[in-house]
C-alpha cells in the first residue's frame, strides 16, 4: 500500500469509531441521570448533591458524563480499529490472536475500572472530602467531582492493561518471562512512581494502585511464559560455526 492508501485506510477507521462513538453518546444522553447517581455514589458524605457555579455547570456536566460514557464504551471498537491498522506492519497474526487481544484489553481495562470504583474511590473520596474535619465546608462542583473520577477510573484502567501489552510483545516475540523476571525490581519502582502520579495525593490510593500493578506484572510473567516460551539457562562454550571459522 501507498502512504495515501493508509492514509485512507486511517481515515475510514476513524470515521468507524467516529460513528459509534457518537452512536453510544446519543444513547447514555438518555441515561445521565442514573449514570450520574452511580458516579456520586462513592462520595457518601456528598449526601447525594453536587453544585455548579455558572448558568451552564449543570448541563455541561451532563455533556461530559455522555461524552465520557462513550470514551468507555466505545474502547473496545476503538482497539479494535486501531489493532488492525497496525497489524500488516508485525505480519500475519490471525484473528484468534485479534480476537483474543481485543477481549482481554476490554476487559482488563473494566476490571480496572471497577476495581476504582468499589474499593479505592469510595475511601479516597471520604478521606479527601472529610480532611480537616469541622474547620471546611465542601463545595464541590459537577464539573470538578466529575473530571476527578472518570480520571481515577480511567487511570486504573489503562494500568490494568498490562497484561495484555504483555501478551502482545510475546507474541510478536519482543517480550519473553525470563527478560521479565530479570526486570522485576525495576518494574517495582516504575510500579510506585505511575502509582503516585495516577492517584491523588493521599498513601492509600497509591497503595490500592501499586499492589494489583505489582500482581499484573507477575501474571504478565506467566503470560508472557505461556505465549513465548524461552528457557534461561548458560550459555553454550561454543557456537555453531566456531570450528569452521577456526
Amino acid at each position: 500500500m501507498t502512504i495515501v492508501e493508509h492514509l485512507d485506510e486511517l481515515r475510514s477507521r476513524i470515521i468507524r469509531v467516529g460513528i459509534a462513538f457518537v452512536a453510544v453518546v446519543v444513547v447514555a444522553w438518555f441515561f445521565r441521570v442514573p449514570v450520574f447517581n452511580w458516579l456520586l455514589a462513592p462520595a457518601e458524605r456528598l449526601g447525594g448533591q453536587l453544585n455548579f457555579t455558572g448558568v451552564t455547570g449543570a448541563i455541561m456536566t451532563d455533556i461530559k458524563i455522555t461524552l465520557y460514557v462513550g470514551l468507555m464504551l466505545t474502547l473496545p471498537w476503538a482497539l479494535y480499529q486501531a489493532w488492525a491498522f497496525v497489524v500488516p506492519a508485525v505480519g500475519e497474526v490471525g484473528r484468534a490472536f485479534t480476537y483474543t487481544l481485543v477481549t482481554l484489553a476490554s476487559l482488563l481495562f473494566l476490571a480496572g475500572a471497577a476495581f476504582a470504583y468499589y474499593f479505592v474511590l469510595p475511601f479516597a473520596m471520604n478521606f479527601l472530602i472529610g480532611w480537616g474535619g469541622d474547620r471546611f465546608q465542601p463545595i464541590i462542583t459537577g464539573d470538578a467531582y466529575l473530571s476527578f473520577v472518570m480520571r481515577f477510573l480511567l487511570a486504573f484502567g489503562i494500568a490494568f492493561e498490562v497484561p495484555a501489552a504483555t501478551y502482545v510483545g510475546a507474541k510478536l516475540g519482543l517480550i519473553t518471562a525470563p527478560t521479565l523476571r530479570r526486570f522485576r525490581r525495576h518494574a517495582i519502582i516504575v510500579n510506585a512512581v505511575v502509582a503516585a502520579v495516577l492517584t491523588p495525593a493521599e498513601p492509600f490510593s497509591m497503595i490500592m494502585m501499586m499492589i494489583p500493578l505489582t500482581l499484573l506484572y507477575e501474571v504478565s510473567i506467566l503470560i508472557a511464559r505461556y505465549v513465548n516460551p524461552v528457557t534461561e539457562g548458560p550459555l553454550p562454550e561454543r557456537f555453531p560455526g566456531d570450528e569452521e571459522r577456526a
